[in-house]
């Protein structure tokens, strides 16, 4: 017998999978809204959070990012009806133990539940191999622009909005030194003008450089 969280904001799916994991003597507690859920895991210390990776409130890589900061150690199985599997790459990327479509039939997703129960990754093998032809692409952007890990990290923090004096504290440089970067950034990113930044962050989130 597990203990299970699931967070979804559709509530037939929710309700409907809460009856089938039920229906295998596990304990099932279910949120409708993800903030609520995260002020509440860490006292149901679950064995397992399911969850969708689109919801309105908040969505499943933030709650993924959250989990990991509150210190919460449950897996996570990131669950979606979108076929976009883009986000599915990264929720892996941040510590997700596996990806179940919302269109698996009840019997292939307790299979599936049982493998992450057993410490490895889940991901259905046709999506996997997406998946790979996804990490290899932004890899291949990533050599193209030839970009420096240092570029990439002013890139990550111009995306979370950090000013310039911002991010010469967080990587402990100057505030030239990070002009120096942006420059050349901005060069290899072929954007120029007063929007540069903005401009910097739209390329790269087309081609993969950073994740939403």
């Amino acid at each position: 017998m597990n203990k299970i969280v699931i967070i979804d904001d559709h509530q037939l799916f929710l309700y409907g999978l809460k009856l089938t994991l039920e229906n295998e003597n596990n304990v099932v507690t279910t949120f409708d809204n993800p903030i609520k859920a995260l002020a509440e895991i860490k006292n149901i210390q679950p064995d397992l959070i399911l969850m969708d990776l689109y919801m309105p409130e908040m969505n499943g890589l933030a709650i993924i990012e959250a989990l990991t900061e509150a210190e919460i150690a449950s897996p996570v199985v990131v669950l979606s009806a979108c076929e976009d599997y883009l986000d599915v790459h990264y929720a892996l990327q941040k510590g997700a133990m596996g990806f179940i479509p919302k269109s698996y039939a009840p019997t292939d997703m307790l299979n599936a539940l049982q493998t992450v129960f057993t410490g490895e990754i889940f991901v259905p093998e046709n999506i996997r191999l997406e998946i790979e032809s996804i990490a290899s692409l932004e890899e291949q952007n990533k050599k193209s622009f030839h970009l420096s890990e240092r570029q990439i990290q002013i890139l990550q923090l111009i995306y979370a909005g950090k000013k310039n004096r911002e991010i010469a504290d967080e990587l402990c440089i100057s505030k030239d030194t990070v002009k120096f970067h942006q420059k050349g950034l901005y060069t290899a990113l072929e954007v120029s003008g007063s929007s540069s930044r903005l401009k910097a962050v739209e390329k790269a989130l087309s081609i993969g450089l950073l994740k939403v």
